[in-house]
């Protein structure tokens, strides 16, 4: 995108009260109406800026200081641990806060997401990376296939490989035409029964444009939720710190691209 492109982004999205630890709210304009409300999390020298996409329904609330209701999705969660690894982060929540379900394999949330990468290139000069977990995982595949050098890389982690109640899987989103490295992470011990771990492989052999692809594998067996919800293997309950060093190390040795 054009600078002045750029720069009219940045004019337009509302910025709202910091908090520290260089983090801002903003509020950025869709080009079919409405506004996604944004959390940008930078330290310093940030390595990539990773756009964090939830599973579920998607729906997560950021107030005006930048608080998080509704936070204990896998990246969600985790948020300050990703920082911690000298990378930069970007929450999303949908546009107008509206569900997710059923959206996420479509153009117009490619569109959002592209809204939130052209935010971020505005921000931090880093290679924007999409990272996505259970149903989020659909989003971060789309966004990758659609978006083209906007996006530098691609991580998902417990992928919606099986239909479920939203009616859509990643091999809806088009993992063919994303021709950027990619990260495909399971856990041994998830349960869901529309992310075994199992079909890990079979997403990474349809991600056959990718110049670097690989499946990554951790093992967990703490539970205190629903198998498909975050507090169990299927959120890698109990090991996020060696999961979150594990993909920040990854992302680290692909060849910089932004």
């Amino acid at each position: 995108m054009r600078l002045a492109s750029l720069a009219a982004l940045a004019l337009l999205a509302a910025i709202l009260p910091l908090r520290p630890a260089a983090a801002q709210v903003a509020d950025l304009p869709l080009a079919t109406g409405g506004t996604e409300r944004v959390l940008l999390l930078v330290p310093p020298n940030p390595r990539a800026v990773l756009i964090m996409l939830p599973g579920g329904d998607g729906t997560i609330a950021i107030d005006n200081s930048g608080q998080v209701q509704r936070g204990g999705n896998f990246l969600i969660r985790t948020r300050d641990l990703w920082v911690q690894q000298g990378l930069a982060v970007l929450l999303v929540a949908p546009p107008d806060g509206h569900s997710l379900m059923g959206e996420r394999h479509s153009p117009a949330y490619a569109a959002a997401i592209g809204t939130a990468a052209d935010f971020a290139r505005s921000r931090v000069n880093a290679p924007v990376w999409l990272v996505g977990t259970s149903q989020g995982a659909i989003a971060a595949v789309n966004g990758a296939a659609r978006l083209g050098t906007k996006i530098a890389g691609l991580v998902v982690s417990s992928s919606v490989t099986r239909l479920g109640r939203s009616g859509e899987t990643v091999f809806d989103a088009y993992p063919g035409s994303v021709a950027v490295p990619a990260l495909v992470v399971a856990n041994t011990r998830d349960t869901c029964v529309v992310s075994p771990p199992g079909d890990a492989a079979a997403l990474a052999a349809a991600l056959s444009a990718s110049p670097r692809k690989e499946v990554v594998t951790f093992e967990s067996s703490e539970i205190r939720s629903d198998p498909c919800e975050a507090m169990s293997p299927h959120g890698y309950l109990g090991i996020e710190a060696a999961v979150i060093r594990g993909i920040a190390d990854w992302i680290k040795s692909s060849p910089a691209r932004g």
